[in-house]
């Protein structure tokens, strides 16, 4: 069996079983556990898995992740208002992150003319600000996650390690008040946590779709957010949040 072909044979064990361990994917496919662990590592640079103990998990649960081109026409007016307000939380001569997601991205509308530096992962950020001249904008490089449009890994972790930004703009697939902040995608999440420490406010901007939504990979606990936006919260959610030190802010129905 040739790579590709070994490749391909152990993507499709971990979809139907959940998990693989290199004993014995090397005793199925009658290679060296040396060639596996290489086979695993090259899959996780790709973002297909993320490497455990002795063996790999999924990124992400099937059929768990929306393509940015079909979140960004939902809840639109909301998550415009959304990005609005946090768009009033950046000062001139500010440094700050925005996150992949399609409510994130509406950030870049408000901030064209703010003489700031703005780094992202987000292709579409980038897009949106590229002819920008008062931004100086900084790109994360890594690998390309086509449902986000947003670069993400061990090259982004590395580039977002190096900087210090005045805010961290984050998006999500969900929240949830007791258990904190998630996305669809390990990898995804990892690059997320890395942003967040780079950060001195960490202001997370969710529609209402996203609230008490769990999905697989967990981003953080509210102890590492700053302020919450969205468009509409239920009392006793909005309490808890905030008993955890969370400032909530709810945008006008749009």
């Amino acid at each position: 069996m040739n790579p590709a072909a070994r490749k391909k044979e152990i993507l499709s064990v971990l979809a139907r079983d959940g998990s693989v361990q290199v004993v014995e994917l090397a005793r199925s496919l009658d290679v060296s556990k040396v060639t596996i662990r290489s086979d695993l590592d090259e899959l996780e640079t790709k973002g297909l898995l993320v490497r455990t103990h002795g063996g790999a998990v999924p990124a992400e649960t099937q059929g768990s992740s929306r393509f940015i081109s079909q979140t960004i026409n939902e809840y639109t007016n909301q998550k415009m208002a959304i990005a609005k307000l946090a768009s009033t939380f950046i000062k001139s001569g500010q440094s700050i992150i925005i996150d992949n997601g399609s409510t994130t991205l509406h950030i870049a509308q408000y901030i064209a003319d703010l003489p700031i530096t703005v780094t992202t992962s987000s292709l579409l950020v980038m897009q949106e600000l590229m002819h920008a001249e008062k931004v100086d904008l900084l790109m994360a490089g890594g690998i390309l996650r086509r449902p986000s449009m947003g670069l993400m890994g061990n090259f982004s972790k590395e580039f977002y390690r190096q900087i210090h930004a005045d805010w961290c703009f984050l998006g999500a697939a969900g929240y949830s008040s007791r258990h904190g902040v998630y996305c669809t995608n390990l990898i995804e999440a990892d690059t997320k946590q890395t942003m967040i420490q780079s950060a001195s406010k960490v202001c997370l901007l969710v529609d209402s779709s996203k609230m008490e939504h769990l999905s697989l990979a967990k981003v953080c606990d509210w102890n590492s957010i700053h302020y919450l936006i969205t468009d509409s919260i239920s009392e006793e959610i909005r309490t808890v949040i905030e008993s955890q030190g969370v400032k909530v802010m709810v945008v006008d129905e749009a």
